[in-house]
């Protein structure tokens, strides 16, 4: 696996790496059942804090992406089907980046563009 953490980034370490994990989720390099690194492991790994990968799990198992289980290692669950408060949040989501796209000037041509070129990482390659 190849997480790179920026240190120089505002944006905390442990939501770097949950990205960075959905991201591999995403594009298939960690499937449904595979086992994720231990947290001390990734830890090293990237180093970072102990807690601050047990924080990035964590956040992923509030998810539902994931599965910690007691003395064993996280494993991978994706969902076949999202929930209806998967779809809100996700919603939520999707408003928060219209919207500091708006405040930044960014048309909703340019926006479109964005969003179309990342669907297509996602949906339309695969």
């Amino acid at each position: 696996m190849n997480v790179i953490i920026d240190p120089r980034s505002k944006i905390p370490f442990y939501q770097q790496l949950t990205q960075q994990l959905l991201f591999e989720i995403a594009r298939g390099s960690l499937q449904n059942g595979d086992p994720l690194p231990s947290i001390r492991d990734l830890a090293a790994e990237t180093n970072l804090n102990l807690h601050t990968v047990h924080k990035s799990y964590k956040e992923l198992e509030k998810k539902g992406i994931i599965v910690i289980k007691p003395n064993s290692k996280a494993i991978v669950k994706k969902s076949a089907e999202a929930k209806e408060g998967d779809l809100q949040q996700i919603s939520i989501k999707v408003e928060q980046i219209i919207c500091e796209a708006y405040v930044l000037g960014i048309s909703e041509q340019q926006l479109q563009k964005m969003f179309h070129e990342n669907l297509r990482k996602y949906f339309i390659e695969r």
